[in-house]
């Protein structure tokens, strides 16, 4: 792993990396080399003095010069630590096999080279204003260690960079470190990336590619490794309990001092009586390793090497079940080359496909680390040219402006473009359903006579533009807490009185039911409204279903509900199928700065920017409250830190565990309260603690139980559909499910057990219900198909108790237990469980039932859940070291849920808003990050889209695509 830090002390440092007991005279040859184009230009090479390095440190240059202003406190470098895995370091270390040292010198040195060419910024002033420059040059001092702070084995390199780096002037200045920050985890990927190719030439064996590339040696068992790993465990034990820890909080919590090592020779004793103690024979491994090597050489061995390994990997990609399947991505010249570049081709074109399951354009970093970490041989050189060539060829297109150094794929583009095309087909094309004097006092009437209340003018001007525009597909943008409801119960009376059939649609059955009670509008999910009309979407008539269509859509009214959360692919088939059915109206009802869609794309916004017609409900009516109604405005404008001075009466910096001291609030309101009062954690791991530590305080109390009974649960794990189709994705123990028959992997719809992983041979054995033992090669799964056909799972132990509130992770239409709707657990009779639906429905589970293994606590509920919800009162959790869910988006869907109160727990205000306000949380658009959505709007607001070829694209935009066709990265 690589781990960042700032170096604190300029003589501190100096000592501790260079002048430390691993450079004593018996290990001279570990003393600090120079590295850098940076050190190069000041003179620096070849051995670190420890004066040099104090100096320079401190920003004193060889010259005599100084970089950054004087009587300002100097920030002395960044420490850049790669640790190898512990199975590398005892290969080396104790069982002394100094290539593995090399290897890892020479990988971790390439990253860095990298790094600096990269990664080497400034700062420059001009005319008042500052801009961030590329240098290209770093001066590093790089140091090996060897043990950890229990005096473990633990080699690991120290890349401190100097706060120096010099301008294309010639002049020095101080080092911009927040690419290198950002970079990390890429850093370390491409490092063993490098080191995985040089241990196999070696004649090592290479054991499965785990996290940020991460891979141990094949032969050392998992007990072994954690017998030289007390560090760890210490770590670990810091993480434990049900809440939030960061690592490296952790870490600094359970950190002892360095002391020094008194004799090597002793400790060295210590390592192998260790190793035997545990049966680990390394010098075993390492002569096996050297006479692979030597055979490999003489090329008298038949055992196949990584390389060749990963080229029969590739080849297996190529070749499908049915004839041969070229993978579109991969160039047909790049399989007359080298292994390292088709297995680079390949490890691109699935980062492609991962990356653009979720986001419809990424950063072009982020396209090299998926496709490092997906374990192929190859290197970063091969990966950044695999990539070129993808730009070259069209199917990655560069991003412009704010996006430079972004990339799209050339699909997303014209998805996007698409989308904008449908809708802008239904433009004028339907008849106003009344007028808008009608429209207004019909609304109004409604509303008075019905909810006893006249609606603002945002509310009337959205109810006008559903009823009265020529436009089939429009849009309305309204605020958390506008009043969307309000507005649809009228809407759709006055709609009915006019003989239009009312639809409602949403992307969850929770928010479905609240569609339905909230406006009597009839309503069903998105999933299932795709699923069936989805077919005549995709361009090719058919006659039966499109007359089936027509009659049960045609001239109705369609209402789609948190219309933000629903994804390009999703939003482009519904559009469709709105225009192909003759759908009298399409309303986009949702706010685009709360949460978007899991999947890729932000249509809504997009329809938005690309000339919609739409209506604007601004004016915030849920909150009763003034403070924290404040409060929700700031954060609606983007403003974090406002909102949360408004709010800082009511926040409380916990200083432990938040997700405990959440529970301990709710617990210790009445059971009245409890009810009026939700609890909203802003994601999975802090409501599975939450969740946790309410349950264990009802239970003390005895408001749950005593009876209770313990399952075994399927948690899903959150993987794209290219990521199934490598083995780093399965374990012994997970489950995976098929949800349509899947012919080509020989896979019934059902559950299958995963009972063993042989990364040898590429292959997973599944077992089903029946005890029957099927062979599952991931690469064989199709690269394209439904995304949700296979899905794996992790099984965890849950003990729920009579009384518990609990949620179901999945659907039972027939018995009306729906995803993520909640329910009560009225009565646990040994292994049988009842439970009274939202409904009030009693519903009776055998232990066999396949529903018990779908449920949930559901005290807390995390952002995506609580989106289009509200309750009087909440408490809600977050945390500024979530990096990924301390955005705004996360922010305001948290404090827009409430009508009277909130208190928001925080592990601290200001970091919390410092991260907050970082973050946007914006998911990306094709067209916006390639600056192609003007010409996509125009282009689509003109064209004549012709049902032969629905998906070609139109020759404005193929035009404006071709002019940019000269990329280069």
């Amino acid at each position: 792993m690589l781990s960042i830090a700032n170096v604190r002390s300029p003589s501190a440092a100096a000592s501790y990396f260079a002048d430390d007991n691993y450079y004593a005279r018996a290990d001279a040859d570990r003393s600090g080399q120079w590295v850098g184009e940076g050190a190069k230009s000041l003179g620096l090479s070849g051995r670190v003095e420890t004066k040099q390095f104090d100096a320079l440190l401190r920003g004193e240059l060889p010259d005599g010069s100084s970089v950054g202003n004087p009587g300002q406190a100097h920030r002395p470098g960044t420490d850049l630590t790669f640790s190898l895995p512990k199975s590398w370091s005892l290969l080396a270390l104790v069982g002394k096999d100094e290539r593995i040292v090399a290897a890892y010198r020479e990988a971790v040195t390439e990253a860095l080279k990298w790094a600096e060419k990269n990664a080497a910024e400034t700062r420059l002033v001009e005319r008042g204003k500052v801009r961030t420059v590329a240098t290209g040059n770093l001066a590093i001092g790089l140091f090996q260690h060897d043990t950890n702070r229990n005096q473990e084995p633990n080699l690991h390199f120290h890349a401190v960079i100097a706060n120096v780096t010099q301008g294309k002037d010639g002049k020095w200045r101080t080092l911009k470190n927040d690419r290198l920050f950002a970079l990390g985890t890429l850093l370390n990927s491409m490092a063993m990336a490098r080191f995985r190719i040089a241990v196999e030439k070696l004649g090592y064996e290479t054991g499965p590619v785990g996290k940020h590339g991460n891979f141990e040696a094949r032969g050392i068992s998992r007990e072994q490794v954690m017998a030289f790993s007390s560090r760890r465990k210490e770590v670990l034990e810091a993480r434990r309990g049900p809440g939030l820890e960061a690592g490296k909080v952790a870490a600094l919590a359970t950190r002892s001092p360095k002391h020094p090592i008194e004799d090597r020779a002793v400790l060295g004793e210590q390592w192998q009586a260790a190793a035997q103690t545990v049966g680990l024979d390394l010098p075993r491994l390492i002569d096996t390793a050297k006479t692979r090597a030597s055979e490999r050489d003489a090329a008298d061995t038949k055992m196949p090497s990584l390389a060749e390994r990963g080229l029969a990997l590739l080849k297996d990609f190529a070749e499908r079940i049915k004839g041969k399947e070229r993978d579109p991505l991969v160039p047909d010249h790049v399989l007359k080359r080298g292994p390292q570049e088709i297995a680079a081709a390949q490890a691109v074109a699935s980062a492609m496909r991962h990356l653009s399951q979720r986001e419809a354009g990424f950063a072009r970093e982020d396209l090299y680390k998926a496709a490092l970490d997906f374990g192929l041989p190859t290197t970063i050189a091969h990966v950044e040219k695999a990539v070129r060539s993808l730009v070259r060829s069209g199917q990655l297109l560069r991003g412009k402006g704010e996006h430079k150094g972004w990339l799209a794929s050339h699909e997303e583009v014209e998805r996007e473009a698409r989308i904008l095309a449908w809708a802008n087909e239904g433009k004028g094309a339907v008849e106003p359903i009344i007028t808008e004097r009608r429209a207004d006092a019909s609304v109004q009437a409604s509303a008075l006579a019905n909810q006893g209340f006249k609606l603002n003018e945002g509310q009337l001007g959205a109810a006008r533009l559903i009823l009265t525009s020529r436009d089939r597909t429009i849009a309305v943008q309204g605020v958390a807490g506008a009043g969307k409801s309000s507005v649809l119960k009228p809407v759709a009376d006055v709609l009915r009185e006019e003989g239009h059939k009312v639809l409602g649609i949403s992307v969850q059955n929770t928010l479905v039911q609240m569609l339905e009670r909230d406006t009597g509008i009839e309503a069903q999910t998105l999933a299932s409204f795709l699923k069936r009309w989805g077919a005549i979407s995709e361009g090719e008539a058919r006659s039966g279903l499109d007359r089936e269509a027509r009659k049960e859509l045609g001239g109705s009214v369609l209402i789609l509900d948190e219309a933000s959360m629903v994804s390009n692919a999703d939003k482009e088939q519904l559009i469709r199928i709105a225009n192909r059915a003759g759908a009298q109206r399409l309303a986009l009802m949702g706010d685009r700065k709360q949460l978007g869609a899991v999947d890729a794309g932000k249509p809504f916004d997009l329809l938005q920017q690309g000339g919609i017609a739409q209506a604007q409900m601004n004016t915030n009516l849920r909150g009763r409250d003034p403070v924290l109604r404040e409060a929700q405005a700031a954060a609606q404008a983007g403003l974090v830190r406002t909102a949360l001075d408004h709010l800082k009466e009511n926040t409380v910096e916990a200083k432990g565990d938040g997700a405990i001291l959440a529970a301990e609030r709710w617990l210790a309101l009445s059971p009245e309260e409890r009810e009026r009062t939700a609890i909203y954690a802003s994601g999975r791991k802090i409501r599975a603690a939450v969740n946790e530590a309410v349950q264990t305080g009802l239970a003390a109390i005895g408001e749950i139980g005593p009876e209770k009974i313990q399952l075994e649960v399927l948690d899903r794990v959150n993987l794209t559909r290219e990521e199934l189709r490598y083995l780093a994705a399965y374990k012994p123990g997970m489950v995976l499910e098929v949800a349509k028959l899947e012919r080509a992997l020989g896979l019934k719809r059902g559950e299958y057990a995963v009972r063993k992983v042989d990364d040898r041979k590429d292959t997973v054995e599944l077992e089903d219900r029946q005890g029957k033992l099927h062979k599952l090669k991931p690469s064989r799964i199709g690269r394209t198909g439904k995304d949700d056909n296979l899905s794996l799972f992790d099984l965890r132990k849950l003990e729920i108790h009579q009384g518990e509130r609990v949620r179901w992770t999945r659907n039972d239409h027939r018995r009306g237990l729906f995803n993520a709707d909640q329910a009560r657990v009225v009565q646990i009779d040994g292994d049988r469980v009842t439970v009274e639906t939202s409904k009030g429905v009693e519903q009776r589970l055998g232990k066999d039932d396949p529903m018990l293994k779908r449920l949930d606590l559901a005290y807390a509920l995390n952002a995506h859940m609580a989106q289009g919800l509200t309750s009087d009162r909440g408490i809600a959790v977050m945390d500024s070291r979530e990096r990924n869910l301390a955005n705004q988006k996360t922010f305001l869907v948290t404090v827009t849920r409430l009508r009277d109160h909130l208190t928001l727990v925080v592990d601290s205000a200001a970091r919390l808003g410092a991260a907050v306000s970082k973050n946007r949380g914006e998911k990306s658009s094709a067209l916006e990050v390639t600056e192609r959505l003007k010409v996509a709007a125009q282009v689509g607001a003109g064209k004549d889209v012709t049902e032969k070829n629905p998906k070609a694209p139109e020759p404005e935009l193929a035009k404006e695509r071709n002019r940019s066709m000269d990329f280069g990265i």
